[in-house]
């Protein structure tokens, strides 16, 4: 297991997650991407039990959990996958038009 991420429940089409001292920076544009799948994705969310924030750390104290939800017969670890693998190529197109 990842300390990072951790899988909090895996069925054949669903996945829930807990991403480690995440807010809602990836979560949010995690889930957006996702939903753009339509043909893979019935439902992607994201939930942060309590936003009470550490006044150390300026972090949340609970992290947030992502949950994925995939068509019949679709991977959703895969479909995660890809969507992460865009998020990677938009940040080295979006670092590669600021260093032109």
């Amino acid at each position: 297991m990842n300390k990072y991420v951790k899988i909090l429940n895996k069925t054949e089409n669903s996945i829930e997650l807990e991403l480690v001292g995440d807010d809602h920076s990836l979560c949010n544009l995690l889930k957006d991407i996702l939903l753009e799948k339509t043909d893979k994705v019935i439902m992607a969310s994201y939930d942060i039990d309590h936003p009470v924030l550490n006044p150390e750390t300026g972090k949340y104290i609970t992290n947030p959990k992502l949950i994925l939800k995939t068509v019949e017969g679709v991977e959703p670890t895969e479909v995660l996958k890809d969507a992460l693998k865009e998020i990677i190529t938009l940040c080295n197109e979006s670092l590669k038009s600021v260093m032109e």
